[in-house]
């Protein structure tokens, strides 16, 4: 008697709609951070993680310390598309000082940004991707300052 094996199916990456993470920072203050998606409000536009319509866009962030709520202004993420929110970290440098960082994008768009906090200040986003081109891949790193 022989027995087929049943065809297994591919694991895939589940979508995340929220993500927060609650912690203790290096120097023993809380922090809170949350991140959302949502369904897009426009389908056409300049996205980075999309090539055509997104299938999610990053639609909030807040970053809560003990001494801080900091809400990013739309601008700092409104541009993001498929992110990968169970990429999502945060690390410490000092008292108020923190980088956000996560993924996104499918295939080959996919993107990493992230976020420097300084003084309980959003100061800056980067946005790094590879440009395909004729045959040779280039990293492409994009800065915002807030």
């Amino acid at each position: 008697m022989v027995f087929a094996a049943p065809a297994l199916a591919q694991w895939q990456v589940v979508t995340l709609n929220r993500v927060t993470l609650e912690g203790t920072l290096k120097d023993g203050g809380a922090f809170e951070v949350r991140v959302e998606s949502d369904t897009p409000k426009q389908t056409s536009g300049e996205f980075f993680g999309a090539t055509d319509s997104p299938t999610s866009v990053v639609s909030g962030i807040i970053v809560k310390t003990s001494g801080a709520r900091i809400a990013f202004p739309k601008q700092a993420f409104v541009d993001l598309a498929n992110p990968l929110l169970q990429t999502t970290s945060i690390t410490s440098q000092g008292s108020g000082n923190l980088k956000l960082r996560f993924t996104g994008g499918e295939g080959a768009t996919n993107y990493e940004v992230e976020y420097f906090i300084e003084g309980n200040r959003l100061v800056r986003r980067t946005v790094s991707y590879f440009e395909r081109g004729t045959g040779q891949k280039d990293r492409v790193i994009k800065t915002m300052t807030f």
